[in-house]
């Protein structure tokens, strides 16, 4: 699948990606003393909030996309979606940063790569096309960077101009967390044979908030406002076309679209629903998200993937995160919006 060893083989890039998660913990350490918090998350510390609600694979889907989770006979999924700021610290909501969709996909059968959960299936997204750095090495850099304060990471966005630029030129400050547009960044399988990018865009008349952004957390204030009404996304996948324009190791490569189209594959429905409250935050604290909860159908792809299978993990254990859910027992379920079409 045009993949390449960064390092020349298994084993050297193995031990390149331990050294990786030693410099995770590192990078949280300094966290921790430079913004005096707790051991957080490496990366999306601070949440908006969590929904939870199903993901339903669209019926017409085209026939490529009908492995894993979106395989026939169509099955719909309880998910719950955290959404979230990019840094590893808790910041304005009015600062530049990144914004994330982490989908959490429950009870999906199968064997996962990684063994901390069992029934779960993750597909992480930002609200950039591509990740900050080509490969797992300049995206390592980067965190170190980020981690010391915006000159170190203006010097790194200075000697990185294509491969760091697009994304780091779109951390402004946005207007609602539910009416972007998330991307997966790196390359997953899809089936055996297929490479694939996957984007979440906000259903048809979903797109526009009017929203104040005249306090730090005016992100998780307009989610809990949205939250009450219902959201819903349309998840879609991009196909490789060939290793030149749609490259899996060169995750900094964007898959533009009228190279790849778009391809609708699933509804993801987050009914109508209460995230402010102090049991909905302490679950939405617990998740742990990595693209290796995942089975052999959505096998990540490319350096900058593997190596989070190592950074991702560490991180989780190191903050001692990780609770799988298995429902939403306990919490209020409305009946799910009509699924859009």
């Amino acid at each position: 699948m045009n993949s390449e060893f960064y390092m020349g083989s298994r084993e050297e890039e193995s031990a390149q990606f331990a050294r990786f998660a030693g410099e995770i913990r590192d990078i949280q350490d300094k966290q921790a003393r430079d913004h005096a918090q707790p051991i957080e998350r490496g990366f999306h510390a601070k949440a908006h909030g969590c929904m939870w609600g199903q993901m339903a694979p669209w019926p017409s889907r085209d026939p490529r996309t009908r492995f894993g989770i979106f395989a026939d006979p169509p099955r719909s999924y309880p998910v719950w979606v955290r959404f979230s700021n990019g840094v590893g610290w808790s910041q304005d909501d009015r600062d530049k940063d990144a914004r994330g969709m982490a989908i959490k996909a429950m009870g999906v059968p199968g064997k996962k790569y990684s063994p901390d959960e069992v029934g779960t299936q993750d597909f992480l997204m930002t609200n950039s096309p591509t990740p900050v750095g080509k490969n797992a090495v300049e995206f390592m850099q980067f965190a170190h960077a980020n981690a010391s304060g915006l000159f170190p990471s203006l010097l790194f966005l200075v000697g990185h101009p294509s491969s760091a630029a697009p994304a780091l030129l779109r951390t402004g400050p946005i207007t609602s967390a539910v009416t972007e547009q998330y991307w997966s960044g790196g390359a997953y399988h899809l089936g055996a044979h297929q490479a694939t990018k996957y984007t979440a865009k906000p259903c048809d008349g979903s797109s526009s908030r009017f929203v104040l952004r005249d306090k730090p957390d005016y992100l998780r204030a307009d989610l809990e406002a949205a939250a009450k009404g219902g959201v819903c996304y349309t998840l879609y996948v991009q196909f490789q076309v060939d290793p030149a324009r749609t490259p899996i190791e060169n995750a900094a490569k964007e898959w533009a679209e009228d190279v790849s189209p778009l391809v609708r594959v699933a509804d993801i429905t987050l009914p109508p629903q209460d995230v402010g409250g102090e049991r909905e935050a302490a679950l939405c604290d617990s998740l742990s998200f990595t693209p290796w909860h995942a089975i052999a159908a959505h096998k990540p792809m490319g350096h900058i993937n593997r190596a989070r299978q190592f950074v991702y993990g560490a991180s989780r254990v190191y903050r001692h995160g990780g609770h799988e859910p298995v429902d939403f027992e306990g919490f209020d379920q409305p009946a799910p919006l009509p699924p859009r079409r």
